[in-house]
């Protein structure tokens, strides 16, 4: 679960034993042996990650780390920012399947030295493959789900450019639960130094009970372009990069009752980031840019609104000793609604003999509203023109060990966060109002260790977290809803010579709202050659009934059987 060079926590690409930040990153090698088939999934895993699903399969899932709530993450995708700012109940909708990805890179963490506006509790890249090779996905099961994924590179394509497509459906395992859903991505080098980048996604899907009492449907569309020009001539390095996202999001409140409550959303988002880095034989490191970007929503229900945002931001990264490495940034946003925020970074490392490190990290973040949480209107939820971005300070400190397929990570950490957005309301009768309502201090501990041999794998993880808000006599949408403590184990390895494998995945969320369960998915394979395999899955394989989102039912068990040709 190591990588040479990490392309997310710092502004320029860095080494990873050069990382001061505290750093998972999940390689393809690591998820196939687990038999991961979403990244999605493979997020469960993640020490202080959350993942609280309305649906299966990556139907839509809000993502928390370290007690954040939904919207105070940063989701990329190979360093492109997919959250949306009408909404950050879309920031899950992740356009690659499993058998594109190379690797998820998740920093712990305020961020928005690096990034500006989400990263309070961290960031998640999804990055692309490069290498030649050409993989497939198919499988079938209960509720009538069909699905499919392949990507390729070289092969027939240049080698350069990988092109994957994917789609899955489903009848739904209760009324008004169908999805179906669907995508395809290009990217590669039109010229060397010169990076395209384009997909689209759709979904559709029963969201029965998702924001409120009634038996909705939705249906959302992506498409995200981007154009990265990057070059390097001696110690200096530049890059250039545009990019254009459009996100369309159709809800309708009740579908025995077309028009009422009907929304039709449509978002467009723009960006221009350049920087230039300069990097020494010493290690010394120094990068300064700026970017400049617009956003603008176009809807019936929330108007039409846009705002545009600037900014300028630097990075040093000094090696002290040949065991201490320092790094600072900072970064100055504005926006033409909000107005500026500045975001200042300090992390450090010190690497001890026998593989140990020690770190630390101290960052301001913010947020700013959603156009939903502006402008939103419904029978269930109102939003408040008048809200102000949210703004935290976080740290961390840990310990870190790698050697000889041992890895270990222990990392106590804490945030202070103010104006925090909830949806706050007296009983339960009225509608839901978004307010600046609290200042919220989050505290906890992540715990994990992995140990790795060359056709098996086992990882552990835990995360207990302490979420301190004002007591206010209001009953509270998001803010309050975490687990207090998390224990994630997988495990995977061959059943001696015949073939076969099998791999499992245990997690056990213990939530504020009195909830205590243990989801168990198992995975047996058997490969017929090197290249082929079958398999039989089975998800919430012991029939747990819970929920990770107030209201909204999640499948019990669910089995499939599926090939994988690589």
């Amino acid at each position: 679960m190591t990588t040479d060079v990490i392309v997310t926590a710092t502004l320029a690409p860095t080494p990873e034993r050069d990382l001061a930040r505290t750093v998972t990153v999940m390689t393809r090698a690591d998820l196939d042996l687990l038999g991961m088939s979403a990244a999605i999934d493979a997020l469960r895993l993640v020490a202080g990650l959350d993942v609280r699903a309305r649906g299966p399969r990556e139907v839509q899932a809000d993502l928390s780390m370290r007690g954040a709530t939904f919207g105070q993450q940063l989701v990329l995708a190979d360093g492109v920012r997919l959250n949306d700012a009408q909404s950050g109940h879309h920031n899950g909708e992740l356009p690659i399947p499993m058998v594109a990805l190379d690797r998820i890179e998740i920093v712990g963490g305020g961020a928005s030295a690096v990034y500006g506006a989400d990263a309070l509790g961290g960031v998640i890249n999804l990055i692309t493959r490069s290498d030649e090779h050409a993989a497939l996905s198919a499988s079938a099961g209960q509720y009538g789900l069909a699905a499919m994924s392949a990507s390729m590179a070289g092969y027939g394509l240049p080698k350069t450019w990988t092109l994957a497509g994917w789609t899955q459906r489903s009848s739904g395992f209760t009324f008004d639960r169908d999805f179906a859903l669907g995508g395809a991505l290009l990217r590669g080098q039109l010229r060397p130094g010169l990076t395209a980048d384009a997909r689209h996604q759709r979904r559709a899907f029963g969201a029965n009970g998702f924001y409120g009492a009634s038996p909705s449907k939705e249906w959302t569309d992506l498409t995200l372009t981007s154009l990265a020009w990057n070059t390097s001539r001696g110690a200096w390095s530049s890059s250039v990069r545009g990019t254009w996202k459009n996100h369309g999001d159709h809800f309708r409140w009740d579908v025995n009752r077309p028009g009422f409550a009907e929304n039709r959303h449509r978002t467009n988002a723009g960006e221009i980031v350049a920087s230039v880095s300069r990097r020494d034989a010493g290690g010394r490191a120094i990068t300064f840019g700026a970017s400049g970007g617009a956003d603008m929503v176009r809807s019936n229900n929330l108007g039409n609104h846009d705002f545009s945002r600037t900014s300028a931001f630097t990075e040093i990264q000094a090696p002290l000793t040949s065991r201490v490495l320092v790094q600072a940034g900072a970064r100055l946003d504005y926006y033409s609604t909000f107005g500026s925020e500045l975001s200042p970074s300090f992390s450090g490392v010190f690497a001890t003999a026998g593989g140990w490190r020690l770190r630390a990290a101290a960052s301001r973040a913010f947020r700013v509203p959603t156009f939903t949480e502006l402008y939103y209107s419904d029978p269930n939820n109102m939003g408040n023109a008048a809200l102000a971005p949210e703004r935290g300070w976080s740290v961390d400190a840990g310990i870190e060990y790698a050697r000889g397929g041992w890895s270990f990570a222990a990392t106590p950490f804490a945030r202070w966060d103010k104006n925090v957005i909830d949806y706050v309301r007296p009983t339960a009768s009225v509608r839901w109002q978004a307010e600046n309502i609290r200042d919220v201090t989050t505290h906890g501990l992540e715990l994990s260790v992995a140990r790795r041999w060359n056709a098996a794998i086992v990882r552990v993880a835990y995360t207990a977290l302490g979420v301190n808000a004002p007591s206010l006599n209001l009953l509270s949408k998001y803010v309050l809803e975490y687990a207090r403590q998390s224990f994630v184990a997988a495990a995977a390895a061959p059943l001696g010579r015949s073939g076969f494998s099998v791999s499992a995945t245990a997690d056990h969320r213990s939530r504020l709202d009195g909830q205590r369960y243990t989801l168990v998915d198992a995975r047996l394979s058997h490969a017929w050659s090197t290249r082929a395999a079958a398999y039989v899955d089975a998800s919430n394989l012991l029939n747990v009934d819970y929920h990770e989102v107030a209201g909204v039912t999640m499948p019990g068990r669910w089995v499939s059987v599926g090939i994988t040709v690589r």
